[in-house]
C-alpha cells in the first residue's frame, strides 16, 4: 500500500509512489501508480516499472491522457468538452506537450532544457510563500499572461547557464543571454498553443505575448576566420595517425557545403537516406522521412571534393554484408559509427592550435566564415541564400534544382588555396594521391 505522507506525483485521480509493507519496506523496486475505484470501492496499483522518478511520472503521464474519465470537462446540455485554461495546470500541460510532441521531436533534449528552465522558475515562486504570484498551481489561464511573461523574464535573465559533471556538481557557468530567455518564452508560448489546439480542447485561452525578435536579443557574431586559418585546421586533421578522422570529415563537408554543424554529421550515404547516390550532381542535405523547419536544408551541387569523399564512404558501405549496413554509412564518423557533433576534437583542436576557445569559435564560425568569404570573392545574395537554405525553396525549385554557380565558384577557389597552402590535407587519405585535383576539380566545374 502507499505510505501516508505526501505523494511523489499527483495527477487527477492518479498519484505516484512506492509500494512498502507494513514495516515500511519496498514490496517493489519500481515506482507504483495508485489511484481509487470506486466501482471496486478500493485503491488501485500498477507498476511503472521503472525506479526512476523522471521516467514513472512520464508512465504517469501516459495512464492519466490515456483514461476517458480523466478528459475535461463536458457541458450537460449540449455535450461539448469545456476547456478550462484556470482549470488547467500549467506543469501538467509541459508534461503533455513534452509526452504528445516535445520529446518525439530530434530536438527534444533542447526542448526539455528549456521547459525545465521554467519549472525552476516555478519551483522559486512556489518556495516564496506568500510573496509569491506563482508556482506549482499556476494555471494556463495566468501562464497566458504578460505578467506571467515579464515575471519569467526577470527572473530567468538573473540566473547563470550551468553545466554539470555526472554527480551533479556545477563545473562551469556564464551569464544566460537575452536570446536563451527569450527561447524559454517562446518554448512555454507552444506549451500553451498545444494545449488550445488538443483534440477537444484542454485550454480556452492563448498567450497574448510574444518573444521578443531575434535582432533585438541575439548578439551578432563577430567572428570570422581566413583561408590561412582554415588551412591550418583541415592540415591538422588530416594529420597521419592522429585519429581525427571525423573532424578531418567534418571540416571539408562543411567547407563544400557551408551547412550548418548539425546538417554536416546528418550526411549519409546509405540508399535510404535518399541524401546522394554514386554520380549525382547533388545531395539533399534533408534526408528522406526529414520533416523541414525552419532551418531549412538545401538541395545543393555536390564539389568534385565532396564527390571523392562520399564515393569513398560508398566504397566502404557496398563492401559491407548486407547485414552489417544498418546504421552505417555516415560521411562523419567514428569506426563507422555516427557522431552527434565532433565538440571535444573541437575544442582539442583550438588547443592545439594556440586559437581561441571563446563561444563564437564553436563549430558555426565556419559557416559564418564560408558564408563571409563567399560573398567578398563574388558570391551573390540571391545565390548564397539558396545554398544556406536561408531562403525557402519555391515551388518552382521543387522541379528545378538550383546550381548556385557564383557561391560554387567561390567555395572551388578557397578550395584551391586551402590545397595551395596545406598540401594534400583536403584528401580523404593523405598519404594518397587525390582523384581530383584543383585543377581537374575546377574544369570540372566550369564544364
Amino acid at each position: 500500500m502507499p505510505s501516508r505522507a505526501t505523494p511523489l506525483y499527483r495527477r487527477g485521480k492518479y498519484w505516484l509512489d512506492w509500494d512498502r509493507k507494513k514495516d515500511g519496506s519496498l514490496r517493489s523496486p519500481n515506482l507504483t501508480i495508485w489511484w481509487y475505484d470506486p466501482a471496486a470501492g478500493r485503491i488501485r496499483s500498477a507498476t511503472t516499472g521503472t525506479a526512476q522518478e523522471d521516467l514513472a511520472i512520464l508512465a504517469l503521464d501516459r495512464r492519466y491522457l490515456a483514461d476517458a474519465d480523466e478528459a475535461p470537462a463536458f457541458c450537460n446540455a449540449c455535450g461539448q468538452p469545456l476547456a478550462q485554461a484556470q482549470a488547467y495546470l500549467l506543469t501538467d500541460a509541459i508534461a503533455d506537450y513534452r509526452l504528445e510532441w516535445g520529446d518525439t521531436r530530434a530536438s527534444g533534449d533542447t526542448i526539455q532544457a528549456r521547459l525545465n528552465h521554467v519549472l525552476d522558475f516555478l519551483d522559486v515562486e512556489q518556495a516564496k510563500g506568500g510573496e509569491g504570484r506563482f508556482g506549482i498551481t499556476t494555471s494556463c489561464g495566468a501562464a497566458c499572461t504578460t505578467v506571467f511573461a515579464n515575471a519569467l523574464r526577470a527572473w530567468s535573465r538573473e540566473q547563470p547557464v550551468t553545466w554539470k559533471n555526472g554527480k551533479g556538481e556545477i563545473t562551469k557557468s556564464r551569464p544566460r543571454s537575452p536570446a536563451a530567455t527569450e527561447a524559454a518564452i517562446a518554448q512555454i508560448i507552444a506549451v500553451l498553443n498545444h494545449a488550445a489546439n488538443a483534440d477537444p480542447p484542454r485550454s480556452d485561452k492563448r498567450p497574448i505575448y510574444k518573444p521578443l525578435p531575434a535582432q533585438q536579443v541575439q548578439r551578432k557574431r563577430r567572428t570570422r576566420i581566413g583561408v590561412e586559418e582554415l588551412a591550418r585546421m583541415v592540415a591538422y586533421a588530416s594529420e597521419p595517425g592522429k585519429q581525427r578522422q571525423s573532424l578531418h570529415a567534418f571540416l571539408v563537408a562543411s567547407i563544400c557545403t557551408i551547412a550548418r554543424p548539425g546538417a554536416v554529421v546528418d550526411i549519409n550515404v546509405a540508399p535510404d537516406r535518399q541524401q546522394w547516390w554514386r554520380g549525382a550532381p547533388n545531395i539533399d542535405l534533408n534526408p528522406h522521412g526529414r520533416a523541414q523547419n525552419k532551418k531549412h536544408r538545401a538541395m545543393l551541387p555536390v564539389l568534385p571534393l565532396l564527390a571523392e569523399w562520399l564515393s569513398a564512404e560508398l566504397d566502404e558501405y557496398e563492401a559491407l554484408k548486407p547485414d552489417e549496413r544498418a546504421g552505417r554509412g555516415w560521411l562523419v564518423n567514428y569506426y563507422g559509427r555516427p557522431v552527434q557533433d565532433v565538440d571535444r576534437a573541437w575544442d582539442t583542436m583550438l588547443l592545439n592550435l594556440g586559437m581561441p576557445r571563446a563561444r563564437e569559435w564553436r563549430g558555426y564560425v565556419l559557416r559564418h566564415s564560408l558564408a563571409t568569404i563567399a560573398r567578398n570573392r563574388g558570391a551573390e545574395r540571391w545565390d548564397l541564400e539558396g545554398f544556406m537554405g536561408h531562403r525557402a525553396s519555391s515551388q518552382t525549385e521543387v522541379y528545378a534544382v538550383g546550381e548556385f554557380p557564383t557561391v560554387t565558384r567561390a567555395l572551388m577557389g578557397i578550395i584551391k588555396d586551402i590545397e595551395r597552402l596545406a598540401p594534400g590535407s583536403l584528401h580523404r587519405n593523405p598519404t594518397g594521391a587525390s582523384r581530383s585535383t584543383p585543377q581537374a576539380m575546377e574544369a570540372a566545374m566550369s564544364g
